[in-house]
């Protein structure tokens, strides 16, 4: 569901510039930027995805992140994938769900591209949840409290899907963390 609590202060177009420019600054080698401009869109789904950009690490100990754009300019995030978490611990699973993150809804740019850096940072941990059948389900991210109030300050309504916590919470074993893109 499209939260529309205010209007998108970007376009698609934007979006997609936006993201080509912080992925050049990156100068990472060990992540691939893919685009999509034709995506495929869920008959299920209330809203429609004009533009795709995946964030796709080489290894399973950096994080995976999907950018979803409405033709209107609200945002998803998709943050790692279930699969992916299941495949680091040597687990067995088919879900394609994220293990975190938000349908499309209003960001602007600085709270954007501060998400995008505290992932790629590694700032961005994952609380290991695990089902009976060995399937992790989606949760909130874990970030620290400084983290937290660093991307509330650039945009104070995108970061419902994440949860703030101490630093020696935030190094605790419970959680899967991610090493940064180099």
């Amino acid at each position: 569901m499209v939260v529309k609590s205010r209007l998108p202060e970007l376009t698609l177009e934007r979006v997609r510039t936006l993201l080509s420019e912080w992925f050049a600054t990156r100068n990472t080698t060990t992540v691939e930027f893919k685009e999509n401009l034709n995506p495929e869109n869920d008959f299920h789904d209330d809203y429609m995805i004009g533009y795709e950009a995946n964030f796709i690490p080489k290894s399973l100990d950096q994080a995976y992140v999907h950018i979803g754009v409405t033709p209107d300019g609200y945002v998803a995030i998709g943050y790692e994938k279930s699969q992916r978490i299941s495949e680091r611990l040597r687990l067995k699973s088919k879900s394609a769900c994220f293990a975190s993150g938000h349908e499309p809804h209003s960001i602007n740019e600085p709270g954007l591209i501060g998400i995008l850096n505290s992932i790629a940072d590694g700032e961005v941990a994952v609380p290991l949840k695990v089902l009976p059948i060995i399937n992790p389900y989606p949760t909130d991210a874990i970030v620290t409290h400084d983290v937290l109030r660093k991307l509330i300050l650039k945009d104070d309504f995108a970061f419902s899907w994440l949860k703030g916590v101490s630093q020696a919470e935030f190094e605790r074993k419970n959680l899967i963390h991610y090493n940064p893109w180099k």
